[in-house]
């Protein structure tokens, strides 16, 4: 296996940003499982005039190509010696794999070379990398791959392995030198200055312990820069490794007021410190409500992830947690709690339009359609739905869960003290107390008028019948009147009705004019 150098600068920076590491990273490939591209041959093979290289594939090597590069002596850029596209031959081994070969002359260059050959795959093109050594001179050691278990100090030192090809059969055994700064943000703060490390040497692989202890480096984020020198005094590439080291637990502290306002708003606020510049920690926040239920905070309540921003609906004790954990895996939890005291409701009663406080004497101008009205009744707009009202009546409870009151719900007679109470779901009483009047003589006018009516109508069917009773008689008496009775002399009060009856008796049949025969 080879080194390419852009490939390992990437790669550094992306220790840096990325935090915790716990993968093992290829100085020259990522991830070698997913490859599906073998090289039979091994990193440091020598070869003097031709590249012979075979291997195998998964996918169609019709398209594969190939490139060498010349990757210096440590001081001068890369350069590309030779590419190409092809293999040399490809021979089918069965479905889905072949077995390839590839010829390349190289006569002309002495170089410590890396070759990279590559198939298309979508976006996701296969490649595999292998350090040759090229000619007589210009060779030197190289750092194949870095492999770790964790990039993080916590209290055991952390193990490394560097793997490592180096020219010549004779030249065995290599020194790893390295330099250590702290980097939070990938970038030293002070210059770098040399560690000494313990090292073992096992055939190809140097393994190193890094105690944090020994090495007298405080909690901080740190960049390591490793190099090899082989027996021949020759050194190889640098291979960068950010290393964090963590061994405390970190500072939490939480603060809020102590006692709040139902719905009013509460700022709770976090701080964390882990002793060191560019330190990260997963938090997460808990709230515990009055009614025993526990919930996470909603996006619109989370100001950051310090920090909160509460509305609480309920009265009571609420409790709210911070569960902190850092990169090195110390956990703390801390909580803060605090009282939200109800906000009571305030009873508001109109009549008619105009507002009636505690203690008022109302008499209604309209004794027929009178409303007492308490929807202006105010709390906080949580509660606001649940207000109860209840109107009572000389002490009798007479209306529920009504906002309004008229003579239709309960007939107010004379003077009656009433009493409206606005409930919140707390149990929290707003009161008004006051007196009704209704004028008791307009209510036995509207009596006496009924009856007088009624004694009208009597009446006059009295006074009709009376009528028609007096003209039936008058006209029976007419009628026995019109015939004259034998010997009856008819009587009369009046003097002029006498002189009319002595008249008529002059012209009567007993007249002495007729019985003396005069006409």
């Amino acid at each position: 296996m080879g080194v390419n150098r852009s490939i390992a600068v990437c790669l550094a920076c992306l220790l840096f940003c990325t935090l915790p590491l716990a993968v093992s990273v290829s100085a020259h490939h990522l991830d070698e499982e997913n490859y599906n591209l073998s090289i039979f041959q091994d990193d440091g093979t020598i070869f003097s005039e031709n590249i012979s290289l075979n291997g195998t594939t998964t996918l169609p090597p019709s398209e594969a190509t190939w490139e060498l590069w010349n990757v210096g002596d440590g001081f001068s850029n890369w350069n590309m010696e030779a590419s190409g596209s092809h293999f040399s031959s490809v021979v089918p081994a069965s479905e889905n794999l072949w077995n390839w070969t590839l010829e390349i002359n190289v006569t002309e260059i002495d170089c410590t070379c890396l070759l990279t050959i590559s198939i298309p795959n979508g976006l996701d093109p296969m490649s595999k990398s292998i350090i040759v050594y090229l000619g007589e001179t210009g060779h030197r050691p190289m750092i194949l791959d870095i492999d770790y278990t964790t990039t993080i100090v916590i209290e055991q030192p952390v193990i490394i392995e560097i793997d490592y090809t180096v020219p010549g059969l004779s030249n065995t055994g290599v020194t790893v030198f390295a330099t250590v700064c702290e980097a939070p943000y990938a970038v030293c703060l002070e210059e770098p200055h040399a560690i000494t490390l313990n090292q073992t040497d096992d055939n190809g692989t140097v393994i190193l312990t890094l105690n944090h202890l020994e090495m007298e480096l405080a909690d901080g984020i740190y960049k390591f820069e490793f190099f090899v020198m082989d027996a021949l005094l020759l050194s190889s590439n640098s291979e960068i490794l950010a290393i964090v080291i963590d061994t405390q637990d970190p500072i939490v502290d939480i603060s809020g007021p102590e006692n709040s306002t139902e719905s009013q708003s509460i700022f709770i606020s976090a701080s964390v410190d882990d002793g060191y510049s560019g330190s990260s920690e997963n938090i997460v926040w808990t709230i515990y409500l009055p009614d025993g239920k526990v919930r996470s905070p909603t996006s619109e309540e989370k100001q950051d992830e310090y920090s909160l921003n509460l509305f609480p609906a309920l009265s009571g004790d609420w409790t709210v947690e911070l569960f902190v954990r850092d990169v090195g895996g110390h956990i703390v939890i801390t909580n803060h709690s605090f009282t939200v005291i109800n906000s009571a409701p305030q009873a508001h009663l109109t009549l008619d339009g105009f507002t009636v406080t505690n203690g008022s004497s109302l008499t209604p101008a309209n004794t027929d359609a009178w409303q007492l009205d308490c929807s202006g009744s105010s709390d906080t707009s949580n509660d606001m739905q649940a207000l109860q009202y209840v109107w009572y009546v000389d002490g009798k409870a007479i209306v529920s869960g009504k906002a309004n009151f008229t003579q239709e719900d309960y007939s107010i007679t004379g003077q009656q003290q009433m009493m409206l109470i606005v409930t919140d779901d707390d149990g929290v009483e707003s009161i008004i107390n006051f007196t009704v009047f209704i004028e008791e003589e307009s209510i036995s006018s509207n009596n006496s008028s009924a009856l007088t009516g009624i004694i009208a109508l009597a009446i006059i069917v009295f006074g009709m019948f009376a009528i028609r009773k007096a003209s039936t008689k008058s006209n029976e008496s007419k009628s026995s009147k019109s015939i004259p009775k034998w010997g009856e002399r008819k009587k009369t009060n009046d003097s002029k009705d006498e002189e009319l009856v002595v008249t008529s008796s002059d012209n009567s049949i007993w007249s002495d004019k007729s019985f003396d025969g005069k006409s």
